[in-house]
């Protein structure tokens, strides 16, 4: 009945509008009505009684509202619509039946219906009211906030519709916030994301650089030792030309030198073996090093040789 509350979660909904809830005036009119209606009936039908009246459509209808079954008062107040179609009693207890059986977009086209055609304030405010809570129930939070306003505005002193007006408020706000830093991290995340794909892709470029370079670096070795062995190989040839060329005098006295060198080095040392008892015999350490000494000898002939052939200097030494 108007006037009790159904309280969920958060949001207060009105239940149906009994007829007791008009206004005297309007109830002296309803009765009058009812009681001219049954009058005319039961003159047209011979004393037969009206098996239902308005009022007991309302009545049962919502006892079955009371009793939780809102798809059988729903059927119950749409088939009062056949004979009082603009009655808005049940117009408003049919959109709080849509608004229980969670048609929400069925239960705030009722309601507004109600809030339009009424002249009644306390139902007008009640209409919107429970239009706010259809949409808040529809995530429609901006919408809701708007009919919370209107309600207040035809009663200031309706605490459950201020109630709801500033929670609904706190919510949108939350929502935003939400969304504001859901957003945030969305941003930071595909940031994130670029920075470490940039980072890949430096990477990648800076191997592929180091890869370059070091490709560059071994070819440019492999050039080089090319280049320094057909140096090699080219003196050689030409060394070997250059030899070629001498005479077969020059070659067997180049041949011969170091043999004389080594007869002389033969006679130092029978000289020097031949010394009296009284001088020390060489020592291993001292043979090597005169052997040494004579090869280094030999070695630097060899090259002066080849030094002078190469310039044409070279002339062959007299044999004694």
């Amino acid at each position: 009945m108007l006037g009790s509350s159904d309280q969920s979660e958060t949001c207060k909904h009105w239940n149906p509008w009994p007829l007791e809830s008009l206004n005297p005036a309007g109830r002296i009119v309803m009765v009058r009505i009812i009681i001219i209606t049954l009058a005319l009936l039961s003159s047209a039908f011979s004393g037969k009684t009206v098996a239902a009246s308005l009022y007991d459509t309302v009545q049962k209808g919502n006892q079955l509202y009371r009793d939780g079954k809102f798809d059988e008062a729903l059927k119950t107040y749409v088939d009062g619509q056949i004979e009082h179609a603009d009655e808005l009693a049940l117009k408003y207890n049919i959109a709080s039946s849509h608004y229980k059986t969670k048609n929400y977009d069925e239960a705030v086209k009722g309601y507004l219906d109600v809030a339009a055609a009424a002249k009644d304030i306390p139902l007008q405010e009640k209409s919107f009211y429970n239009c706010g809570n259809a949409m808040y129930q529809q995530g429609k939070l901006e919408e809701a906030i708007e009919y919370y306003k209107k309600a207040l505005e035809l009663d200031p002193k309706d605490q459950d519709a201020r109630h709801n007006l500033e929670f609904v408020q706190q919510e949108l706000k939350k929502r935003m916030n939400e969304a504001k830093e859901t957003e945030k991290k969305q941003q930071e995340q595909k940031q994130q994301k670029q920075d470490e794909k940039q980072q890949q892709q430096d990477q990648q470029q800076k191997d592929q650089q180091e890869q370059q370079e070091q490709k560059e670096q071994q070819q440019q070795a492999q050039q080089q030792g090319e280049k320094q062995e057909q140096e090699q190989t080219q003196q050689q040839n030409e060394q070997q030309a250059r030899a070629n060329e001498q005479n077969p005098e020059e070659q067997k006295q180049a041949q011969g030198q170091p043999a004389a060198a080594e007869n002389k080095a033969g006679e130092k040392k029978e000289e020097t073996q031949a010394v009296g008892p009284q001088e020390r015999q060489m020592t291993k350490e001292e043979a090597q090093q005169l052997l040494s000494s004579i090869e280094e000898n030999r070695s630097k002939f060899a090259n002066k040789k080849a030094q002078e052939e190469a310039s044409g200097q070279y002339r062959p030494e007299k044999d004694w």
